[in-house]
């Protein structure tokens, strides 16, 4: 699976994401413009036949909206959770601050994204031991 920056911010352990954006908020001043709040966000899809648009459904999001040293951060995720849709939104206004990805939170994506690709290469590992193989089945 490939991990892009978002994905990596969405599906993180939530202390390490916490405690990086306590720093951020040592270095900026960060104003809450929206309080984290639980949405129902429509889903698009697209028919793989007639390559149609339709709405497969609803699903449970949290979004929150924050100003980073007067720029604006918008942060949505899956689910509820406050804290996560807050830590999006201040590393989304610190990247539009100078339109371009600050090198520590680069690393700390980074780093987040190789935790995420071990944690995959263990359930994917996991999930080829229980595969039956017939072929060895019909030897019997």
């Amino acid at each position: 699976m490939i991990f892009d920056d978002d994905l990596v911010l969405c599906e993180c352990d939530l202390e390490p994401l916490k405690s990086f954006v306590e720093d951020l908020e040592k270095q900026h001043s960060v104003e809450v413009i929206q309080e984290p709040g639980i949405c129902l966000t429509m889903i698009k899809a697209e028919d793989s036949l007639e390559h149609q648009q339709f709405f497969l459904g609803e699903a449970l999001t949290t979004e929150c909206e924050v100003s980073v040293d007067g720029t604006a951060g918008v942060g949505l995720c899956l689910g509820e959770e406050p804290v996560r849709g807050y830590c999006i939104a201040v590393i989304d206004g610190v990247n539009r601050l100078r339109g371009e990805t600050p090198e520590n939170v680069s690393e700390f994506i980074q780093s987040q994204r190789v935790v995420l690709e071990e944690r995959e290469a263990k359930e994917q590992a996991l999930v080829k031991k229980t595969r039956v193989d017939f072929k060895l089945m019909e030897q019997d």
